[in-house]
């Protein structure tokens, strides 16, 4: 799959280069693509045949070089690399044999068919047994980032061959061992005790956000052996002394207050073209006398996301949230008219207790959250 990514990849990079400038660069494949695309169109092209030949030549030297050397070096991580040539030199010699033979002058140009199978059959075998040997070395570590590893490695096995003995138990287990389980705390470190409802109202979110291919949070303990615990310490917590600010005020306005007659200079009404009396709007000045009281009391929580691999702190994070109470209370005297439309609601609303302590935490529980959960998210790279 990489290898067919990797060639997708040049062929969209190589598209506007010609064949014998992809040659210079030492782009063999590249160059017998391009040759063998203008061939197709025109077998009378001496220009890209030769480009055709020589890269052919070029690229299969480099890969049979290559070879050459692993086998020679002997390390037994060699075959996966000894089969990606092998599989080039066989899928470059199918691909130029669509256009061969070629003449090019008085020369004809056929190169001999060679059989790779058995090689890249030999290379297979050998790579997924070493791919697969290795992986099992792996796991026998107990260290989960060399299960991880091993993980890939055995998905290499399986591009090879599906059924490989018992890839797919040892895939398994590569996973589970690979796997990071990190337990997510909370710890109350104020002078207040808080209800139990508090840390578990806190951890309550879908913690399945912060999970990544080899992370796994829990926000409840099982007996499972956590490589990593985070832990939201609550360090502080102020209340402040419940307030009531009172304020008096008035609030005047002009309104309409019936009808009256027009009268001219001399005191006589108006009449209309039908003689009818001239009517106008009678605009009197209003007010009213507001006595606000605004109920207040604050909740502010501080604390640390703390970061342990086993028992050990690595680093923190701070957070921190407030909470508010306010509450208004109106009472109104004189002509109600001429309060604004905001505190005419408010006028013989009741008053409300103050929250106690508990209620004032409690309260913040969600903000605290939410600011939690952002520092989680922002951080989980800290977590491998």
């Amino acid at each position: 799959m990489r290898l067919l990514i990797f060639l997708i990849s040049v062929i969209l990079l190589t598209g506007c280069v010609s064949s014998n400038k992809l040659y210079q660069r030492g782009q063999y494949d590249g160059a017998i693509r391009k040759s063998v695309k203008k061939i197709r169109g025109n077998a009378d092209n001496p220009k890209e045949i030769n480009v055709l030949e020589k890269s052919f030549l070029a690229a299969n030297e480099a890969n049979q070089s290559r070879i050459k050397y692993l086998k020679t070096e002997g390390k037994p991580e060699m075959w996966n690399e000894v089969f990606t040539n092998y599989l080039l030199l066989k899928n470059r010699q199918e691909l130029v044999r669509t256009v061969l033979p070629l003449k090019n002058g008085n020369r004809t140009i056929d190169f001999p068919v060679i059989d790779y199978d058995r090689e890249i059959v030999d290379a297979k075998k050998n790579a997924a047994e070493y791919f697969y040997v290795h992986a099992k070395k792996l796991l026998s570590s107990n260290d989960r980032f060399k299960a991880r590893d091993a993980y890939f490695e055995l998905k290499k096995v399986k591009e090879y061959y599906e059924n490989y003995q018992d890839v797919d138990k040892y895939l398994e287990q590569a996973r589970s061992a690979g796997i990071t389980s990190v337990l997510l705390q909370f710890e109350n470190n104020t002078y207040i005790k808080l209800p139990q409802e508090f840390g578990i109202q806190l951890l309550d979110f879908n913690i399945s956000q912060l999970n990544s291919e080899w992370v796994n949070y829990f926000n409840k303990p099982t007996n499972i052996n956590y490589d990593n615990i985070v832990k939201n310490n609550l360090k502080i917590i102020n209340i402040s002394p419940e307030k009531q600010i009172e304020k008096e005020s008035r609030q005047t306005k002009t309104i309409q207050d019936g009808w009256e007659y027009k009268l001219d200079q001399y005191n006589n009404t108006i009449k209309d073209s039908l003689g009818n009396p001239v009517k106008i709007p009678r605009m009197v000045n209003i007010s009213c006398k507001v006595l606000e009281v605004l109920q207040q009391k604050a909740a502010h929580l501080d604390g640390v996301i703390e970061y342990y691999d086993k028992n050990n702190l690595f680093t923190s994070k701070q957070l921190a949230s407030d909470f508010f109470f306010e509450n208004r209370i109106v009472n109104a005297n004189g002509d109600l008219r001429a309060l604004d439309t905001e505190t005419a609601k408010l006028v013989g609303k009741p008053p409300v207790p103050f929250p106690n302590d508990i209620q004032m935490i409690m309260g913040a529980t969600d903000i605290f959250k939410k600011v939690m959960i952002d520092i989680l998210n922002d951080n989980k790279y800290l977590i491998k």
